[in-house]
């Protein structure tokens, strides 16, 4: 993973990776040497951390140093995350002959992947958009992101203790896409319709002075709280009377995994991640760019109690079935059989 920031796509690197060490396979993790995935995975006992400095996708002297590093690891596979990475190691690992596996997160430009044995996106319009550029279907696996959270009971299936105030959190990278400013402004729309709602926004971002300037305008203050960036995403979720995702795009949306796992309510736009795996059964789900309907939903969690629990224990067993890490991992596992040779018998990862 050589990106700096952190957002999803570096999350679920930290997840695999720790998934991996904890099923007994030996994994080296590279990162870029300013990242904040870098300080996370060294927390991690069992993996191997090696870590470099990238000056962009073209870079050849960092293309030699992971060559070197997968050379002296004597890796069996390696898996890259996001463009940069498979530029700069998918060449390397090729020269090597180790079979080399790239992890999309999104519609990306095929021009950084051309080196990749298999490449794994996360939904089916990911996968299918590989496939319409010509990309052949042995060369693609789809494979959905997991949650290293494990479930919680929801107290037997019960609605949550009744407040007065409905406490919302939203979190993500504050950035436009992540649709903040309309869950701003659905907060504002239930207040004046007279429900008593609190918001956490956690994450930060480029967006992060218009929003808080937005909440001031809004006459928020007092209710929305913005917490930073938080790296205990789970101690910030249960919080939550309701979790919501106001994205304009999403991807994937594992944080939606999360509050799955937690049996927290959920509502969400109708973008590509979320319609992957929520359905009217497991969320209450809005059109992107629609405050008023991402009010609505929120007044309707909270009018539907009973209702809104059936949602969340119907979302946490398909997050256990579907999207946990015991399920996706396996996933994985059989992938990187699948392209090792029979006669190398090493477990590294």
């Amino acid at each position: 993973m050589l990106a700096k920031r952190f957002g999803g796509a570096e999350r679920s690197f930290v997840d695999l990776c720790h998934a991996l060490a904890r099923g007994g396979h030996e994994v080296l993790a590279i990162c870029e040497r300013r990242s904040k995935a870098l300080g996370l995975i060294q927390q991690i006992d069992g993996i191997t951390v090696r870590s470099l400095t990238v000056c962009g996708s073209w870079d050849p002297f960092a293309r030699r140093k992971i060559k070197r590093y997968l050379e002296n690891f004597d890796a069996d596979i390696a898996q890259m995350h996001l463009a940069r990475a498979a530029r700069i190691a998918g060449p390397a690992a090729r020269s090597l002959r180790i079979p080399s596996v790239a992890k999309t997160h999104n519609y990306v430009n095929l021009k950084y992947y051309q080196a990749i044995s298999t490449l794994v996106p996360t939904t089916q319009r990911q996968q299918a958009y590989l496939r319409a550029q010509g990309v052949p279907d042995y060369r693609i696996l789809r494979i959905p992101n997991f949650s290293a959270i494990r479930p919680t009971d929801i107290d037997g299936g019960r609605p949550r203790q009744q407040r007065d105030v409905l406490r919302i959190v939203g979190v993500g990278r504050l950035v436009r896409k992540k649709g903040f400013d309309l869950l701003l402004q659905a907060v504002a729309a239930n207040r004046n319709d007279n429900l008593e709602v609190t918001l956490v926004l956690a994450g930060s971002g480029p967006e992060s002075t218009p929003l808080k300037r937005l909440s001031r305008e809004l006459k928020l203050e007092d209710i929305v709280t913005f917490v930073g960036w938080q790296d205990d995403i789970q101690k910030c979720l249960k919080q939550a009377d309701v979790f919501v995702l106001s994205s304009r795009d999403e991807p994937f949306g594992i944080v939606c995994l999360e509050a799955m796992a937690l049996g927290i309510p959920i509502v969400a736009t109708r973008t590509d991640g979320p319609c992957e795996f929520l359905d009217d059964d497991t969320a209450l789900l809005v059109d992107p760019e629609d405050s008023n309907a991402l009010a609505a939903a929120i007044k309707k969690t909270a009018a539907e109690p009973e209702q809104a629990v059936t949602r969340a224990v119907a979302a946490q067993k398909r997050f256990e079935q579907y999207y946990s890490a015991g399920a996706v991992v396996a996933q994985y596992l059989e992938l990187y059989e699948s392209l090792i040779e029979p006669d190398i018998g090493s477990q590294n990862a």
